[in-house]
């Protein structure tokens, strides 16, 4: 769901980068388990190649997502979030001590994962910038009109079509709210003719400017 729309996994590809794609190696994760604590011993860097990771925060029984990494997203084990498989997940994984040494030689690899990592930190200041300072109908319609911007499907007679691929649960975690709020502010959406709930988790949006 973030699609930076740089595909780092390409650049590792290109000549002159052997080296350092071989710092990197493949590691899969099953649906649903966990990948990394805030405890973890490992200082990695990791980048998805496959499937999609929930970056969250957690305190007691409250979780907090900041964001879901998607195939090309670059993040590090070197904080205080938690990492968990939503899908059968495959990451590229190298300590950070390695990607360090070859980073200043190679400029294009170095540019673009911080320009990644920049989307990364992005997306979570927005969401934690919405929690703050708007209610939860508006930042529902804003996280509706992200997707839809990133990887929404315009549909023939028109209006799109977005494949969340999340629970209720995982959903009301990215906007900080509760399964009941979230599916409250959803039928008002629906009852207001912006949006349509379909099977699977699937929103149709008739028209974007009618959103909001």
């Amino acid at each position: 769901m973030m699609q930076s729309g740089i595909d780092i996994l390409t650049t590792l590809k290109q000549p002159g980068m052997e080296a350092l794609s071989g710092c990197f190696q493949t590691r899969n994760f099953t649906r649903k388990s966990q990948i990394f604590l805030p405890q973890h011993s490992e200082d990695i860097i990791f980048i998805v190649g496959k499937g999609r990771a929930r970056l969250y925060l957690a305190y007691e029984d409250k979780e907090f997502t900041l964001a879901i990494l998607e195939r090309g997203d670059v993040y590090s084990t070197h904080t205080r979030a938690f990492v968990s498989a939503l899908d059968d997940t495959q990451l590229l994984c190298a300590e950070t001590s390695q990607v360090r040494r070859h980073m200043l030689s190679l400029p294009q690899f170095t540019g673009a994962m911080v320009r990644v990592l920049g989307e990364v930190l992005k997306h979570s200041i927005s969401i934690i910038d919405d929690l703050a300072f708007r209610d939860v109908q508006t930042r529902l319609v804003r996280f509706l009109r992200f997707v839809a911007s990133q990887s929404g499907e315009t549909q023939p007679g028109g209006g799109v079509l977005l494949n969340l691929g999340l629970t209720t649960e995982q959903f009301a975690s990215l906007l900080g709210t509760t399964r009941q709020t979230l599916s409250t502010m959803l039928n008002i959406l629906e009852r207001e003719g912006r949006v349509e709930l379909r099977k699977r988790g699937s929103i149709f949006i008739p028209s974007l400017d009618l959103l909001g």
